[in-house]
C-alpha cells in the first residue's frame, strides 16, 4: 500500500491494545528522524469489547493525560487474537477474476459471512506460482475499537496488524522466516516468505503449573507451529531458514528449549532474544506509528473505508423532504436532456465492449465447462461437522468438560483428531472417554496428556474411520 506523505502529519500516536494492556508511543520527527517523545504503559481494568466503550475510552484518556500525551491522530494495532486467516493459490487469471476467486474462498474458509468481515490481503510468490493470504477481522470488533477511540478523544487514521510492522517480520522476496510472539495470554505465529505473509495463526501460549507459575504450553504451541508451517506451499516451505521467538523472556526461553530439536531437524536457526512482556507491546506501538508515517514494509490495513463527502452530504439530507424533491426534479431534467443521445451512445458502447470481450467470454466458457466436468466430484457433505457432532454427544451437558481446541488432520487417507481442553470433574472425563471408545467411528482413542489439579488440562487423540456419508 502506498501513501502520500505530503498529506500526513509529522507526528502520530501508536496504540497497542491487547490482552487488557495499553501501550502508547507518540512518534514525531525530531532533527530529521523519527523518535518516541512520549510513551505510556499500563493495564486496563475493562476488556476492550466491554459493552460500554465510553468507559474504556475514558480510562484510556486518563492514562494518556497522565503521561502528557495529547495527540489526537492515532494508529491502532489490532489485537492478533482478533485476526483470522486463510491461504489461496492464485491461478493465472485477470485481476477481476482473482477478486471473485478470493471472494468465493472467503465464503468457504471463514466462519461467518464475508460481509461481516474487514478483509486485508497479502500476496506472495514462489518461482512458479502466486498465492494470497486473506486476513480478516470482524467489523463489529473494529466498530467497537473505533467507538473506544472516539470516547478517548482520538482520531484513528489506521487499524493495522501490528506484529507485521515489526522489523524483520515480513521477509523480503527470496527469504523465508517464522516469527512467534509469545505472551502469557497467547501466542501469534507469522510465516513470511515470497515477499508476503504465507500463514498467520494464534494459539494459547501458557498454562498454570501446580506451583501457580506460568509455564509455556510447549506441546500445544509446537503442534500449532508445525500445523502452521504445513500450510505453507511446499515450494516455499524449503526456503524457511529462520525462527525468531520474541515476547515474554521466561516463556521464550522455555519455548526455545522445547523447539530446539524440531527446529534443527527442519533446518531452522532459532533467534530468541526475548524481552519483557510490556516491551513487545511497546515495540508494536512504536512500530505501527513509525511505519505509518514512513512506510517501509507491506501494510496490512483493517480500517474500514471512509465515506466520501458526497455520500456524507446525501446521508445528511436524504431524509428531508426538500432535498428529496430537489433531487427528483433534477433527475427528471437530466433524463429529459440526455435520453435521446444516450440511447445511440449506449448502442455504440455496447458494440465496442462486445468486440473487446469476445476472447474473455470464450475463456470464461472454457472455465465453466471445466466446472461442469468436475462438479460431480465435489463433496457436498460436511464430514468435519459430523466428527464434531459425535464428540459433542460424548461430552457431558453440565459444562464439567470443555474443549478449547479441536484439530482435524487428514493425510494418506487417515483422519486424525486431537482435542485439548479443561476438565473440572475427573469422573466426567473418564465417562467421556468411555463414550468415545464405544463410538463405532472412533478408533485408537489415546489420552496424550493430563496436567494440573482440577480443573485439569487434557489432550485426547483418536482416528476417525467414519465415511463422509456416515
Amino acid at each position: 500500500m502506498k501513501f502520500n506523505l505530503k498529506k500526513r502529519p509529522q507526528s502520530v500516536l501508536g496504540l497497542s491494545l491487547s490482552d487488557g494492556q495499553l501501550r502508547a508511543a507518540l512518534v514525531t520527527r525530531v532533527k530529521g528522524k523519527w523518535e518516541v517523545v512520549e510513551s505510556a504503559a499500563t493495564a486496563l481494568s475493562l476488556d476492550l469489547l466491554h459493552p460500554e466503550p465510553e468507559l474504556i475510552g475514558r480510562e484510556i484518556r486518563n492514562h494518556l493525560d497522565a503521561a502528557g500525551i495529547h495527540e489526537r491522530n492515532c494508529v491502532i494495532a489490532v489485537p492478533a487474537s482478533w485476526v483470522m486467516s486463510q491461504q489461496t493459490a492464485l491461478p493465472d487469471l485477470p485481476p477481476e477474476d482473482v477478486a471473485s476467486l478470493l471472494q468465493i474462498e472467503a465464503e468457504k474458509g471463514f466462519p461467518c459471512d464475508p460481509a461481516q468481515l474487514q478483509i486485508a490481503r497479502s500476496d506472495y510468490r514462489s518461482a512458479t506460482a502466486g498465492y494470497a493470504t486473506q486476513l480478516a477481522v470482524r467489523k463489529e470488533h473494529l466498530d467497537r475499537l473505533a467507538a473506544v477511540a472516539k470516547a478517548a478523544g482520538l482520531k484513528p487514521a489506521s487499524m493495522a496488524l501490528g506484529l507485521a510492522t515489526l522489523p524483520g517480520v515480513i521477509a523480503p522476496a527470496g527469504d523465508g522466516r517464522i516469527t512467534v510472539a509469545v505472551e502469557p495470554h497467547g501466542a501469534a505465529i507469522v510465516v513470511s516468505t515470497g515477499g508476503g505473509i504465507a500463514a498467520f495463526r494464534t494459539a494459547d501460549a501458557a498454562i498454570e503449573s501446580e506451583a501457580g507459575e506460568k509455564v509455556v504450553n510447549g506441546n500445544a504451541l509446537a503442534r500449532e507451529l508445525r500445523i502452521t508451517v504445513e500450510q505453507v506451499p511446499a515450494d516455499l516451505r524449503v526456503g524457511l531458514r529462520h525462527l525468531r521467538l520474541c515476547g515474554d523472556d521466561a516463556l521464550v526461553r522455555q519455548l526455545a528449549e522445547r523447539l530446539g530439536e524440531w527446529a534443527a531437524a527442519a533446518g531452522l536457526a532459532i533467534d530468541a532474544p526475548g524481552s519483557a512482556e510490556d516491551r513487545l507491546g511497546a515495540a508494536i506501538a512504536e512500530s505501527v506509528a513509525q511505519q505509518w508515517l514512513e512506510p517501509t514494509v507491506p501494510w496490512i490495513e483493517f480500517m474500514p473505508p471512509r465515506p466520501g463527502r458526497w455520500e456524507v452530504m446525501m446521508a445528511r439530507y436524504s431524509s428531508k423532504r426538500l432535498a428529496t424533491t430537489g433531487v427528483a426534479v433534477a433527475a427528471i431534467v437530466v433524463v429529459a436532456l440526455v435520453v435521446f443521445g444516450w440511447q445511440e451512445f449506449q448502442v455504440l458502447t455496447l458494440r465496442a465492449d462486445w468486440e473487446g470481450m469476445q476472447m474473455q467470454v470464450a475463456g470464461l466458457k472454457g472455465v465453466q465447462d471445466r466446472i461442469r466436468e468436475y462438479r460431480p466430484w465435489y463433496d457436498h457433505t460436511i464430514p468435519d461437522l459430523k466428527i464434531w457432532a459425535r464428540v459433542t454427544e460424548c461430552f457431558p451437558e453440565n459444562g464439567s468438560l470443555t474443549a478449547k481446541s479441536f484439530d482435524i488432520h487428514k493425510a494418506n487417507g487417515i483422519t486424525s483428531v486431537s482435542i485439548s481442553g479443561t476438565a473440572r470433574d475427573g469422573q466426567a472425563l473418564l465417562k467421556a472417554q468411555e463414550r468415545l471408545r464405544k463410538t463405532k467411528e472412533i478408533q485408537g482413542l489415546n489420552v496424550e496428556a493430563i496436567s494440573g489439579k482440577m480443573p485439569a488440562q487434557f489432550t485426547l487423540n483418536f482416528r476417525w474411520i467414519g465415511t463422509s456419508g456416515s
